[in-house]
């Protein structure tokens, strides 16, 4: 099975994350080939995979003065023809598998989140310190040191397969969707989250989802 990973942007390791995600997935037969997300989203239109993963923070950037000194070289809007790789991939039966930061990705496409299964709201959508977050899910709980991704919109159709609470967040938070042969694992800030045994397994279960085994 081959997989497309989309990898990069700032504030996050992604190069180690990638990594490690790629690994675990090699695990369960999945190969992956890790490109930068322009790059990436080129050799998706004129190229097929089973899964299109997505490990990146790719986003406008216009939303604070702060993000002002980063725009040149990470602000990304996909392009008509990425927007429709994306959607051919889909419609031919692939699969799509967003990790912590895909949420954010894209904000210029409104179809993303109806895609994803899940998005990030500007002013609405927050995360407090890294922290232990205790995961729940049918199989028990498992704590990971992570970011926890708060008060972000569940699309129509989307279902919650495990949800994460942390101190100073007075809510659960879906950690873990699908939507159909979408799947989003919100988990995997860096290294230190991606190495740990509960997510690998989660991780896994969403590749599965996402490949419709």
């Amino acid at each position: 099975m081959k997989n497309l990973l989309l990898s990069g942007g700032i504030f996050h390791p992604f190069a180690e994350t990638s990594a490690s995600i790629a690994g675990h997935l090699e695990s369960i037969g999945v190969t992956s080939v890790i490109r930068e997300v322009r790059a990436g989203l080129e050799t998706l239109r004129s190229d097929s995979f089973d899964l299109v993963t997505v490990n990146a923070l790719s986003w406008s950037m216009t939303q604070a003065d702060k993000y002002a000194p980063f725009r040149a070289d990470y602000a990304f809007d996909p392009s008509e023809d990425d927007r429709q790789a994306i959607a051919r991939h889909m419609k031919g039966g692939g699969g799509l598998l967003g990790l912590h930061t895909a949420a954010i990705c894209f904000d210029g496409w409104a179809e993303w989140p109806q895609m994803l299964g899940i998005g990030w709201i500007w002013g609405q959508s927050h995360h407090p310190p890294p922290g232990t977050v205790t995961v729940t899910d049918a199989s028990g709980e498992f704590e990971v040191w992570d970011e926890l991704y708060c008060d972000m919109t569940v699309e129509p159709g989307t279902q919650v397969l495990a949800t994460g609470r942390a101190d100073g967040v007075d809510e659960v938070q879906p950690v873990f969707t699908r939507k159909g042969r979408s799947a989003y694992l919100a988990l995997g800030h860096d290294l230190k989250a991606t190495a740990n045994p509960g997510y690998r397994r989660l991780l896994l279960e969403a590749a599965q989802c996402a490949l419709g085994r």
